[in-house]
C-alpha cells in the first residue's frame, strides 16, 4: 500500500512537470514572436533614419559644391559620406550657416558701396559708369536675394537635422531604459522558472520524510524513495542545460578535472583518471565545476621520460 502511494505521488508530480514545461515553452514562443516584432520594426525605422540622413548629407554637399567660400568644408562632407554621424552633420550645418552669414554681410557692404558710387555718379551725369555701376548692382542684388534664399533654406535644414538628432537622442535613452527593464524581467522570470520546477523535488523531500518517519526500518523503500528524488533533480538541472559528466576511465583534462591523489600503478595507462570522487558539472559549454579525480601514474614511462 505505501509503495502504491509512492508511484502515485511520482506520477502527480511528473504531471505537474509536463503541464510545467508545456507552459514554458509556449511562454518561450510569445517571447520569440514580440522580439521578433520589435526586431523588425527597429530596423525598419533605422534604414528610415539613414534615408534621411543621407538625404540631408546630398543636399549639404550640393550647396557646398555650388558656392565657392564653402569649399573648406568638402573634407567634412566627404568625411561624413564614409563614417555617417548625425552629430558632426549638425555641426557642419551649423558651420556653413555661419559661412553664409559672412559672406552674406560681405554682399551687403560690397552692395552698400556701389549704391553710393551709383547715386554719385547720377548726379554727375556719367551716364556709361552709370549704366555699367547700375548692372553691378542689380547683378549683386540678384546675388544677394539668392544667397538670402539659400541661406533661409539651410537654416530650416539645420533646423530639421537638429530636430533628428533630439529625436535619435531620444530614442536611444528609450531604448536602454527598455533593455535595461527587459533585462531585469529576463533575470526575474529565469528565478522564477528555476525555483517553480525545484519546487516539485522540495514537495517529493516532504513526502520522503514523512514515509521516513513512517517507516524508519524499512532501509529499501527509503532508498528507493531518496532516488527517486535525486533523479527527480536531476532532470530539473538537464533542463536548465546542465550537463553531468562522469570521469571514470578517461583521460585526465586539466580543463575539466582537478586532481586531488595521485597513484602509481602499471595496470592502466599513464594519466588515467581509476576514481572520481566528484563528477564535473557543465552548463551549455562553459564547465561551472571540474571532477575531483583520482589519477593513474605509471612509475616506468616516467622513468624513461626523465632519461630521455
Amino acid at each position: 500500500m505505501e509503495n502504491t502511494e509512492n508511484t502515485e505521488n511520482t506520477e502527480n508530480t511528473e504531471n505537474i512537470n509536463n503541464t510545467q514545461n508545456l507552459q514554458n515553452l509556449q511562454n518561450d514562443t510569445t517571447k520569440d514572436n514580440n522580439q521578433n516584432i520589435e526586431n523588425i520594426a527597429k530596423n525598419e525605422k533605422q534604414e528610415f533614419n539613414k534615408i534621411k540622413y543621407q538625404k540631408n548629407l546630398d543636399f549639404i554637399k550640393e550647396i557646398i559644391n555650388k558656392y565657392k567660400f564653402l569649399e573648406t568644408l568638402k573634407n567634412s562632407a566627404n568625411n561624413l559620406e564614409k563614417e555617417p554621424n548625425i552629430y558632426h552633420l549638425t555641426d557642419l550645418y551649423r558651420l556653413a550657416l555661419m559661412l553664409f552669414d559672412e559672406k552674406f554681410n560681405e554682399e551687403i557692404k560690397e552692395y552698400k558701396s556701389y549704391k553710393e558710387k551709383f547715386e554719385a555718379l547720377k548726379e554727375e551725369f556719367n551716364l556709361n559708369e552709370y549704366n555699367q555701376i547700375k548692372q553691378l548692382l542689380e547683378l549683386l542684388n540678384k546675388e544677394n536675394t539668392e544667397l538670402k534664399n539659400k541661406y533661409y533654406e539651410l537654416l530650416e535644414r539645420y533646423q530639421q537635422v537638429v530636430e533628428a538628432y533630439k529625436t535619435t537622442k531620444e530614442n536611444y535613452e528609450s531604448y536602454v531604459n527598455r533593455v535595461e527593464k527587459n533585462f531585469e524581467k529576463m533575470k526575474r522570470e529565469a528565478k522564477e522558472k528555476i525555483i517553480s520546477n525545484l519546487i516539485p523535488v522540495l514537495d517529493s523531500f516532504e513526502i520522503s520524510l514523512k514515509s521516513i518517519n513512517e517507516n524508519v526500518n524499512d532501509i529499501e523503500t527509503i532508498k528507493k524513495g531518496v532516488s527517486l528524488i535525486y533523479y527527480q533533480l536531476v532532470d530539473v538541472l538537464k533542463n536548465e542545460g546542465i550537463e553531468i559528466i562522469n570521469s571514470e576511465g578517461s583521460k585526465f583534462d586539466p580543463s575539466l578535472h582537478e586532481a586531488i591523489e595521485i597513484v602509481e600503478t602499471e595496470q592502466v595507462e599513464d594519466e588515467t583518471i581509476v576514481k572520481e570522487y566528484r563528477p564535473a558539472y557543465k552548463l551549455l559549454d562553459k564547465i561551472i565545476r571540474p571532477a575531483s579525480v583520482k589519477v593513474a601514474k605509471n612509475p616506468t614511462k616516467n622513468n624513461q621520460n626523465n632519461n630521455k
